[in-house]
C-alpha cells in the first residue's frame, strides 16, 4: 500500500546531520510518499517531529505562488530560485549524443508542471535511481533504472530495480487519434515513477522510439502535449541508434565479434553487428510486425492475407534485405544471431515453450544471462502453424516443461492470442523472420532469442545521457 505523504525541509528532528543525509543544512519543504526524503536522504523517522516548525511556509508558499500566479508575475522565478542552478546539455557530436527535440518543437511547459523540475533536461539530483520511459507505436512502457557505485560483476553501473514492477500501458500511439491516450498514458507512468519510487523528477528521461518516430504523422504535437503534461522533454531515437543502444545491453563482451542483433519491433526491424574495427555497423528496414502488417493489407486486393504477404515481401521487404546486406556484408558472415523484440518471443514461446534458457554466470563480461536456443527450422514451422494451423500453433507440447514454466507459457501464450498479436500480425511476423533466414544464412548460423532484449534499450538509452552529462561538465 503507498505511504502517506510526509513533509521534509532537510532539518531533522535532533537538530544534528546525519552520515545518511546528502544535502547538508535545510531545503525547500517536498512532499514525500515513500521512507526516504528525495531531496536530502534523511528518513521519515528522522524527519517527523521537527517538520512541524515549517509547517507555516509549507502553508505559506502555496498561497503566496498563487497569489503571484494570478497577479500574472513569473510562477518560475519564484520557484527555481531554490532550486539547482543547471545549463542544459550542450550538443555532442553525432557519435555519442542522442537527439534533442527540434526547436520548431519546444514548449514553456505549464506552470503546474515547471514547479516540479528545474530543467527539462536529464540531472543527477539525488539518489542512485531513474525513470524510463518509453513511447512505442503499440504503448507506453517504464523502466526503473539503479546506479551502482562501483561496476558489479558484469562490468556495469545500470541495472534494473526491480523492487516493483511498472504496468505497461497499451495505446497505439501510432495512431493521431490515439494521441490524447497517449498523452495521458505518459504522464499517469510519471507520475506513477514519481510517486512509487521518490525519483526526482530530473532523473527521469522520456524518448520514443524509431518506430513511432518513422510513422507517427503527429509526432511534433505529440512531443510538445507530453512536455505540456510532464515539464520533461522528450527525445526521438533512430533505428540506427536504437540497434546499437541494444547490441550493447544483450550481447557478452566476448561475443562482440562474433553476433548480429536483429531486433523486430512493432514499427521497424532494426540491428547491429561490429565490424573488424570493433565499429558499431548498424542497419534499419521500415517495417516491422504492425506496420508490415498494415502494408499488406493495403495492397491485399482481392487474394487472402497469406498470399498478399508472401507477394509484398517479395517485392518490398527482400529488396531492402538484400540492399543492405550488399552495403554490410558482415550481416551474412557472422556466426551467431541474437533475435530480439515481440514476435522473436512468440516464435520462441510457441515453438520451444519448455527448451531451456541457460545461464552464464560468474563472467565479468556477460552483461545479461538468458539465452535460448532457435533454428531455422523453427521458424519454418512457425510459419506454417501461423498460415495453416492456428489450433497446433497455439497448443504446444508442454510435456517437458516443469510445473511452474507450464504456468508461465500458459499465460505468455493468452497474451499473444488475446492481447498482443492479432492473426495477421503472428503472419506478417512471421514473414519478416523468414525474411532475415532466407537472406542471412541462418541454417549455417547459431541461433538465440534473448528475452532481456526488452530490457537493453532504456539502460542504453540512460547510459549515452549520462555520459552526455558528464562529457559536458568536463
Amino acid at each position: 500500500m503507498q505511504q502517506k505523504k510526509w513533509t521534509c525541509s532537510g532539518v531533522a528532528k535532533d537538530g544534528q546531520q546525519h552520515p545518511n543525509q546528502n544535502h547538508q543544512g535545510s531545503h525547500q519543504p517536498y512532499e514525500n510518499y515513500g521512507h526516504d526524503c528525495v531531496i536530502c536522504n534523511l528518513t521519515q523517522e528522522q524527519v517527523v517531529g521537527g517538520g512541524s516548525k515549517s509547517s507555516g511556509k509549507v502553508i505559506a508558499i502555496p498561497i503566496i505562488v498563487g497569489i503571484i500566479a494570478a497577479l500574472g508575475f513569473g510562477f518560475r522565478t519564484l520557484v527555481s530560485s531554490s532550486l539547482p542552478i543547471t545549463s542544459s546539455p550542450k550538443t555532442s557530436s553525432p557519435k555519442t549524443s542522442l537527439p534533442s527535440p527540434s526547436p520548431s518543437v519546444s514548449v514553456s511547459p505549464p506552470q503546474e508542471a515547471r514547479s516540479q523540475c528545474s530543467t527539462d533536461q536529464l540531472v543527477k539530483k539525488s539518489g542512485n535511481l531513474f525513470g524510463a520511459i518509453e513511447v512505442g507505436s503499440k504503448g507506453v512502457k517504464a523502466k526503473v533504472i539503479q546506479e551502482l557505485a562501483t561496476p558489479n560483476e558484469d562490468g556495469t553501473k545500470l541495472i534494473l530495480f526491480r523492487k516493483e514492477k511498472i504496468d505497461d500501458r497499451n495505446v497505439t500511439a501510432v495512431e493521431p487519434s490515439s494521441q490524447s491516450a497517449t498523452v495521458e498514458a505518459v504522464k499517469s507512468t510519471y507520475q506513477d515513477i514519481q510517486k512509487r519510487f521518490n525519483i526526482p523528477c530530473e532523473q527521469i528521461v522520456i524518448y520514443g522510439s524509431s518506430g513511432l518516430a518513422e510513422k507517427a504523422p503527429h509526432k511534433e504535437v505529440l512531443v510538445q502535449e507530453i512536455q505540456q503534461a510532464t515539464g520533461r522533454a522528450m527525445n526521438f531515437i533512430t533505428p540506427e541508434e536504437e540497434g546499437s543502444l541494444v547490441f550493447d545491453g544483450v550481447v557478452p563482451a566476448w561475443r562482440l565479434n562474433e553476433v548480429i542483433l536483429v531486433d523486430i519491433g512493432s514499427g521497424n526491424t532494426k540491428g547491429a553487428f561490429l565490424d573488424s574495427d570493433d565499429k558499431h555497423i548498424s542497419f534499419s528496414i521500415p517495417f516491422g510486425t504492425t506496420t508490415f502488417t498494415n502494408e499488406v493489407k493495403e495492397n491485399q486486393g482481392k487474394i487472402d492475407f497469406k498470399g498478399a504477404a508472401e507477394n509484398v515481401k517479395h517485392k518490398k521487404l527482400l529488396p531492402q534485405i538484400v540492399s543492405e546486406v550488399q552495403r554490410k556484408p558482415g550481416m551474412q558472415t557472422l556466426p551467431r544471431v541474437y533475435l530480439a523484440g515481440g514476435i522473436s518471443w512468440a516464435l520462441f514461446t510457441l515453438t520451444r515453450p519448455c527448451s531451456r534458457e541457460y545461464n552464464v554466470v560468474r563472467k565479468r563480461e556477460e552483461r545479461f544471462d538468458s539465452f535460448a536456443p532457435i533454428s531455422s527450422e523453427d521458424i519454418n514451422t512457425f510459419y506454417y502453424n501461423a498460415t495453416q494451423d492456428q489450433k497446433t500453433l497455439f497448443n504446444p507440447d508442454l510435456s517437458n516443461c516443469s510445473t511452474e514454466r507450464r504456468e508461465e507459457v500458459q499465460k505468455e501464450i493468452a497474451q499473444i492470442k488475446k492481447d498482443i498479436f492479432s492473426e495477421d500480425n503472428l503472419i506478417a511476423g512471421a514473414e519478416i523472420l523468414r525474411a532475415f533466414n532466407e537472406e542471412l544464412g541462418f541454417s549455417k548460423k547459431e541461433i538465440f532469442f534473448v528475452r532481456s532484449g526488452k530490457d537493453a534499450l532504456p539502460i542504453g538509452y540512460l547510459k549515452q545521457r549520462l555520459k552526455n552529462i558528464k562529457e559536458d561538465a568536463g
